[in-house]
Formats: C-alpha cells, sequence, structure tokens
C-alpha cells in the first residue's frame, strides 16, 4: 500500500513539473511572436497572463505532492490568487491599449476605451479587500474578471474577421477551447480533495492541452500592429508569363460585396498589360507598380511567372512580402513544369501555405 502511494506520489510529481515546464516552452513561444510586432500588445498581455497561470497551477498542486507545505499552501494562498487574477487584468488592459494604439490611430476621444479594463480592474480590487476582511470568495471576481477577458479577446479576433487568411485558420475555435480546458482544470483542483487524486491526473492533462490550444490559437492570430497594411490587401494573381494563364489567385477579404474574378480573362489581362508595357518602357524591363485611385498594383517577376498583388493604398510592406512571394513560388514548384506548362494549376493551389507565411504576420 505504502510502495502503491509513493508511484501515485510520483506519478503527480512528474505531471506537476512537466505542465510547469510545458507552461514556460509555451510562454517561451508566446514571446517569440512578441519580437515580430510591439512590446506594448495584446500577446504581451497574454505573455503576462500565462507566466501567473504557470504560477498558479505550481502552488494549487503543492498540497499533495507535499502535504507538509499545506500550512505554507494557506499562508500563499491569497497571494498567488492576487498575482493570477493581476494577470488576467494586465492582459485585459494590454488588450484594449493595443486596440486603441493601433486600429484607432493612437488618438480615441471614446470614454468608454478602456470599459472592459475597469470592470475588471474594479472585480480584482474587491476581491483584495474581501481577502483582507477574511472572506475569500475566488468565485465571485472570477465571474467579474474572466468575463471581460473573453470580450477583450473575441474583440481582438473580430478585427481580423474578413481577412481570408486568417479566416481559414480559425484561431479563435482553437484558443476559445483552451480557454475552456484551462477552466475545467481549475474545477479538477477542487474535485481531487472531495473525490481523490486521480482528479489530479485529469487536471495536468487539462492544463497542458488547453495551454497548447490557447498558444497556437493565439500565434495563429497576426499582431495587431499588422493590421493596416493587411486590411490593404485585396487580390493576389500569379500569372504564367509566357502563356499568360492564371496559376494561382487569393483573395484576402471575404467580403460579399468584393466582386469575383474570372480567371482566364484575368491573366489574360495582367499579362497582357504587363507585357504591352514592357514593350514601351523596354529600357526598364518589366512595370513594377501601377496606381489607379485608390488602387496599386505590385508587380513581382520571376524566370517563368510573375506575381501581382492589387491593393488599396501602399504600404513598405507590400513590395517586400510580394518579392518573398515570387521567389518562393518559383522554388516550390517543379522548374520544368512551369517552364513548359501544360494547362494544370490544381497543384498551384498548395501556394496556400506561403501566404500564411507571407502575408499573416
Amino acid at each position: 500500500m505504502l510502495f502503491e502511494l509513493n508511484i501515485q506520489r510520483d506519478i503527480l510529481l512528474l505531471l506537476h513539473y512537466f505542465a510547469i515546464f510545458f507552461v514556460a516552452y509555451l510562454v517561451i513561444q508566446i514571446v517569440m511572436k512578441i519580437r515580430e510586432g510591439k512590446v506594448i500588445s495584446t500577446t504581451t498581455g497574454l505573455a503576462i497572463y500565462m507566466i501567473t497561470y504557470g504560477i498558479f497551477v505550481y502552488f494549487m498542486g503543492l498540497p499533495l505532492i507535499y502535504p507538509e507545505l499545506e500550512s505554507f499552501f494557506q499562508d500563499t494562498i491569497m497571494s498567488i490568487m492576487i498575482i493570477y487574477i493581476g494577470g488576467m487584468v494586465g492582459y485585459i488592459f494590454l488588450s484594449e491599449l493595443d486596440d486603441n494604439l493601433h486600429t484607432k490611430g493612437g488618438k480615441n476621444s471614446n470614454k468608454n476605451s478602456y470599459l472592459l479594463t475597469l470592470i475588471s480592474l474594479g472585480g480584482f480590487i474587491i476581491f483584495i479587500l474581501l481577502g483582507f476582511a477574511g472572506l475569500y470568495d475566488p468565485f465571485i471576481t472570477f465571474s467579474i474578471v474572466l468575463i471581460p477577458f473573453i470580450i477583450a479577446t473575441d474583440k481582438i479576433i473580430k478585427k481580423f474577421r474578413n481577412l481570408e487568411v486568417v479566416k481559414r485558420e480559425n484561431p479563435g475555435r482553437w484558443f476559445y477551447a483552451g480557454l475552456t480546458i484551462t477552466g475545467l482544470s481549475n474545477a479538477f483542483s477542487s474535485f481531487w480533495m472531495l473525490w481523490g487524486e486521480w482528479f489530479m491526473y485529469i487536471r495536468y492533462a487539462t492544463v497542458i492541452l488547453g495551454s497548447l490550444f490557447m498558444v497556437h490559437g493565439w500565434r495563429l492570430l497576426p499582431n495587431l500592429s499588422e493590421l493596416d497594411w493587411m486590411r490593404k490587401m485585396d487580390n493576389l494573381f500569379v500569372i504564367h508569363s509566357e502563356s499568360s494563364s492564371l496559376l494561382y489567385q487569393y483573395s484576402f477579404k471575404t467580403d460579399d460585396v468584393q466582386k469575383k474574378f474570372d480567371s482566364d480573362l484575368t491573366g489574360s489581362a495582367m499579362g497582357g498589360v504587363d507585357m504591352l508595357l514592357s514593350e514601351i518602357l523596354a529600357e526598364k524591363g518589366h512595370i513594377r507598380e501601377i496606381e489607379h485611385e485608390d488602387k496599386k498594383l505590385f508587380f513581382s517577376h520571376g524566370l517563368y511567372t510573375t506575381s501581382i498583388l492589387i491593393t488599396e493604398g501602399d504600404s513598405p510592406e507590400f513590395r517586400y512580402r510580394l518579392d518573398l512571394f515570387e521567389i518562393n513560388f518559383e522554388n516550390d514548384f517543379n522548374q520544368d513544369e512551369l517552364a513548359h506548362f501544360s494547362g494544370e494549376i490544381t497543384k498551384f493551389q498548395q501556394a496556400d501555405k506561403l501566404i500564411r507565411e507571407y502575408f499573416s504576420h
């Protein structure tokens, strides 16, 4: 019996520290995404939240693994809850700050800009005051803070709802599934006292799985600081230079009013425009840009293909990213097939992965 108890304790100890190290690894992944954008961002807020969540997971497992630390746990649980809920409030604040800085031009006269932060901060202060009065009731506070947490996340995800490159990945599905699972992990922490330590096994599994889903969903989401140039992109075409056939087409928006393009007509028209202007401007070679009213066309020329990006307005990101896309498009597909194009274009749909790589972050 003693041997069995020791095995159970060792398994729990292993799962405990594996879950902590796994959460720490996911925090590192989030920090790597911060480097792609701005330091003051929702992603930074998520990193702070995940750090405090890891601290919470660590301390909540102590009483079962180390029974001799029960009194220490009772003395510190209030401080741990303050840190954990404080991480949620920090995430909410940074998400609203990120929203105001990068989607409203930094000038926001709306007095409700930080409403969710104020609500969550109010719940946080109530929790602290009740704690000092000896009334430990985290459930009311979680209700007050968790709802703004979810709303703040939903606001960020909805910013990208018309971007096809984000919609296809559906990051919200992963993030909310992870949030739900990690929420269940908190409930399992209480169940083990009633029905045994087997609930702690389930708890650590939900910590790992839920955290993984949350971070995976977040990594699929672009930074808000990149939203401006991403919203300006309309369509991307890849045309076979010799035949003017359209090899690949991608629409960056899912707006119902956006016009559908005829593939052959678009390919012929774009290829014809490029060939005509190349002959007129023979000394300068292929055309690189065309601007008409609020539309701008960027051309990137390879050995066998031409990539054309249609945008609303300009951004220094467009030329750089289009050139990278064109180079890798020709590298990813067989050079002989491009040189002797047969008319088969199905295989070129695999270029979707290049869209995600060069136009989504």
